[in-house]
């Protein structure tokens, strides 16, 4: 026998390695056998294999030295494995070796200090492992290596200078901790075509270096969080560069065009969060990203520091699909330019100083689905009649914070087709923009402020807060059944709350508060069980709070500032007609006249705005074919620690957040949830030797991306286990399956992964569980449910 394929067989069981010793077997294949173990042969293995392919499948062990002796293997691919221990130096022997893809399992410890005699190698992927220590510089000088991968792993030593062949194109290096500056020996790889180094601890710039080359064959430049603080030079010749991203960087002044101007076939250009004045655009016609958000960019769009005119900055931009210029300092109009841009779906100038009126021209663009204006200075009513507004395919407009008057047109309303119904499970977890729109818009909704990164297409939000609109609140809004989120707070409404609104029942956060709303809450508002969020504070609402489904969950602060309201949860209770049975003591009445209650509004208003500051971030994720879940996460920055209390020389059992037997004294229960705990759990910590304790509770804090320690499997005891919303990161472990008496386990809302053979594991070991919440993990490495 020369091949021996098992490939996707469901293969269970420990997989014997007298099969590797065949004396004749020169192909292997077992991947994708997640439940199938195994151990590589420690000695006595030599055989003529060719191919070895064991990738998605649960073998373990380290990789032997013995791997060395095979010294006809052209390709090994054990991806997605639990591979532990350092990689054997014995790899060098490996001289016919084409391909080696140790990927995704949990190797450690330091990459060989030297290695020779690869020669015909020409892919090389570790990524996904824990490797330390420096990044070797014969890794760089193999003569045949084509693509080079050792992205998400631990190494944090300088990159050597090297001498380059010609053969390498793509380099990723990326989530490292790699320091020291960007070596001019990678801008001498003349074939480079992809290079990624972002979030590193890089600094100091990649201009001043004898560079022989210009990088003539780069097509994508990935250094965002690698501290460049001036623009690369380097690239002004490089003509085939598609993709660029220098955010989040130390970048100062301006970017001319004499810097970018050989990118004709530029599509991405990411520069956001750096400390840029001036950029002189180019009309590049292939531009589908353009993302100069959180600069300090001054001066008009239209004649641009940006630089440039308002029928040439984007009159031939035929292929924009994302502007993003949220967080500068721009003035001036909106460019009418940009209503060339046929392909765009995201225009994104909030926080600037633009001053326009409504552009009702952008309503022409038939596949806009994000129109974020905040926090500018537009002005005047949002339409007149006689004009056309499509807005069909728009699922988010923000237009909060600025100086708006007038009613709000039924018109524009009625031809948001896309704020209809949709169909969530048809989308599933699409984004806007696809792969990508990787940036954030930031939406006002239940009371805090939210930012929305990787979009759904499922996710729709109208929010008009803050403005000086007037008038009722039009009846058709009630059509927008998919509509999560509406926020009219802080204007001049006045009328009832429409009965339509109950007709809204994907609706999560609604605020009119602020307003002059008056009548009753309408009873209609019951059937949108979507509800998590209400605010109706502020008006002069009367009657009977309306109880039952969602409403039971609300408490004082929705209904606050609405003297003639009655019923739970406020303390006023209701008379036989629906009214108040204590009414006001005042003289006057309040809702007729405005002068006495002037100040407590404005108060209450300053109040509303200036709260107590939370850090909120919300996402979507859909398990299975079920509805999609909001996912938030917040962190409030004055709140009282309940380990203030956990003094020496007290008892530990009247300390917060800890519950004791009452019988035996021993902690049974533990709640440091929002507690604002920083830095990491080590597996050393006194935690894991509370052997008797029941439950759990760690959500809401900040651990800094560290793992879950495996040693958690020691609390054999737990029937309670949350971890949500805590910054953890990295893989499952699979000891949690040993917490067989769990019956709630939350994970959600951190930047965690779980493997399959770590997800099957929870599936089968933890039967009594009765809620499992994995929302925001990443759960690509899991096939799809059949």
């Amino acid at each position: 026998m020369t091949a021996l394929d098992l490939s996707g067989a469901s293969l269970q069981g420990n997989f014997p390695d007298e099969i590797f010793r065949l004396p004749n077997l020169q192909a292997l294949y077992l991947y994708g056998n997640s439940k199938l173990t195994g151990y590589l042969p420690n000695s006595n293995w030599s055989s003529p294999l060719r191919k070895l392919y064991l990738s998605s499948t649960n073998f373990a062990g380290k990789i032997p030295d013995s791997i060395g002796n095979l010294l006809f293997l052209e390709i090994v691919h054990i991806e997605g494995c639990s591979f532990t221990g350092s990689i054997p130096t014995s790899i060098g022997n490996l001289t016919r070796a084409t391909e080696i893809v140790f990927a995704s399992n949990h190797l450690t410890g330091h990459l060989p200090h030297h290695v020779s005699g690869l020669s015909y190698l020409t892919t090389l992927d570790l990524s996904g492992n824990s490797l330390q220590g420096r990044v070797p510089s014969w890794l760089f000088t193999l003569p045949s290596l084509v693509s080079l991968d050792l992205s998400n792993n631990m190494l944090n030593g300088p990159i050597n200078p090297f001498q380059s062949p010609n053969s390498l194109q793509e380099v990723r290096l990326q989530k490292n901790e790699i320091h020291g500056t960007i070596p001019s020996s990678i801008f001498q790889l003349v074939n480079l075509t992809y290079l990624d180094l972002t979030s590193n601890n890089l600094s100091g710039t990649v201009n001043n270096m004898d560079i022989k080359y210009s990088l003539p064959s780069l097509q994508e430049l990935n250094l965002s969080n690698c501290n460049v603080n001036q623009f690369p030079r380097v690239l002004r010749n490089s003509g085939k560069l598609t993709s660029l991203d220098l955010s989040n960087g130390r970048i100062h002044g301006r970017i001319s065009k004499h810097d970018s101007e050989g990118w004709k076939n530029l599509i991405d250009l990411h520069l956001s969060n750096n400390f840029l004045t001036h950029v002189e655009l180019h009309p590049w016609q292939e531009i589908k990203i353009l993302d100069l958000q959180n600069n300090k960019i001054q001066g008009s769009i239209l004649n641009n520091s940006l630089e440039g005119h308002i029928h040439d900055t984007f009159a031939n931009a035929s292929s924009l699909r994302s502007l993003d210029l949220n967080s500068n300092k721009l003035e001036g109009p909106l460019p009418r330019s940009l209503a060339n841009c046929n392909m765009l779906e995201v225009v994104n100038v909030g926080n600037n100083m633009i001053s326009d009126t409504f552009p009702c021209w952008v309503g022409s663009l038939p596949k806009l689905k994000i129109l974020v204006l905040r926090s500018n200075r537009f002005y005047g009513p949002l339409c007149k009649s006689n004009i056309t507004l499509p807005f069909q395919a728009l699922r988010i407009i923000d237009l909060s914070r600025n100086e708006f008057t007038g009613f709000l047109p039924r018109a524009i309303f009625v031809s948001m087709e896309a704020m209809n119904n949709v169909d969530e499970t048809e989308f599933g977890l699409q984004y806007i923009g696809g792969f990508y729109y990787k940036d954030t818009v930031t939406v006002a909704m239940k009371g805090l402020e939210v930012n929305l990164s990787k979009i759904l297409l499922i996710f729709r939000a109208m929010d008009f807060s803050s403005n000086q609109f007037n008038g009722e609140i039009p009846e058709v809004l009630g059509n927008f059944k998919s509509l999560k989120v509406l926020n009219l707070s802080q204007n001049g409404l006045t009328g009832n709350i429409p009965a339509s609104l109950g007709n809204m029942t994907a609706l999560e956060s609604l605020d009119l508060s602020f307003n002059r709303l008056h009548g009753r809450i309408p009873e209609q508002l019951l059937g949108v069980t979507a509800l998590a969020s209400l605010n109706l504070s502020y008006n002069r609402l009367r009657g009977r709070i309306p109880r039952g489904n969602q409403f039971n969950t609300f408490d004082n602060d929705s209904y606050i500032g609405n003297i003639h309201l009655c019923g739970e949860p406020l303390t006023v209770t209701c008379s036989n007609d629906g009214q108040p049975k204590a009414p006001p003591s005042a003289s006057t009445d309040h809702e007729e006249d405005e002068t006495p209650s002037w100040f407590d509004w404005k108060m209450a208003k300053l109040g509303y705005a200036s709260g107590v500051v939370i850090g909120l971030s919300i996402g979507y994720m859909v398990f299975s074919i079920g509805r999609p879940r909001w996912l938030v996460k917040m962190v409030e920055r004055d709140q009282q620690k309940k380990t203030n209390s956990w003094t020496e020389g007290t008892d530990c059992c009247l300390w917060d957040g800890v519950t004791c037997d009452n019988v035996t004294g021993n902690v049974i229960g533990l709640d440091s949830s929002c507690s604002r705990l920083e830095g990491s759990i080590d597996d050393n910590s006194s935690l894991f030797h509370l052997s008797h304790l029941q439950s759990l509770n760690l959500a809401f804090n900040d651990f800094g991306g560290s793992q879950i320690s495996p040693v958690i499997g020691r609390l054999k005891e737990l029937t309670y286990l949350n971890l949500s919303s805590s910054y953890f990161g990295g893989l499952v472990p699979y000891e949690i399956s040993h917490l067989s008496k769990l019956t709630h386990l939350d994970l959600s809302e951190n930047d965690l992964t779980i493997e399959e053979k770590t997800f099957d594991l929870l599936v089968s070991n933890l039967t009594k569980l009765s809620l499992l919440k994995l929302e925001a993990t990443n759960l690509s490495l899991i096939k799809p449910f059949l």
